[in-house]
């Protein structure tokens, strides 16, 4: 299950700014919101784990795990430093990624290197933002 693009949906739809959150309010929001995705998805679960990770290109980068009896389900969400992330070869998780650009981010060269990604661009709470998701194998 695509869990990333749900919540990437998710954030459009609601027109959330989680690069304004602070570590506890988007790790609250995080998990919340990840046990409301599997619970759509006729999933429950009895315990979620957010852990942080560490990625040089990652302001702030979390795994997040949830667990039933019978399995256990995984994403992880990112926001991302700043445009030189295209620099590292992008990894084929499901891994929900934050840009939030500048306003002067209009450079021709960026969409050309998106053309292989899943990607958003939308303007949240007046924010250009490009949003990434990848999708597990």
């Amino acid at each position: 299950m695509n869990y990333s693009k749900i919540l990437k949906n998710q954030i459009i739809n609601d027109d959330i700014d989680l690069s304004s959150f602070d570590n506890k309010k988007l790790s609250e929001w995080l998990v919340s919101n990840f046990v409301n995705i599997l619970c759509d998805q006729k999933i429950f679960v009895g315990h979620v784990t957010l852990s942080p990770k560490e990625d040089t290109i990652y302001r702030k980068l979390f795994s997040l795990n949830a667990k039933n009896d019978k399995s256990s389900y995984e994403m992880e969400f990112g926001i991302i430093r700043d445009i030189k992330f295209f620099e590292k070869p992008i990894e084929t998780i499901d891994r929900l990624s934050i840009l939030v650009l500048e306003n002067d981010f209009y450079d021709m060269d960026i969409l050309n290197k998106l053309k292989n990604l899943n990607y958003n661009l939308s303007k949240i709470q007046n924010k250009y933002t490009l949003i990434f998701w990848n999708i597990s194998n």
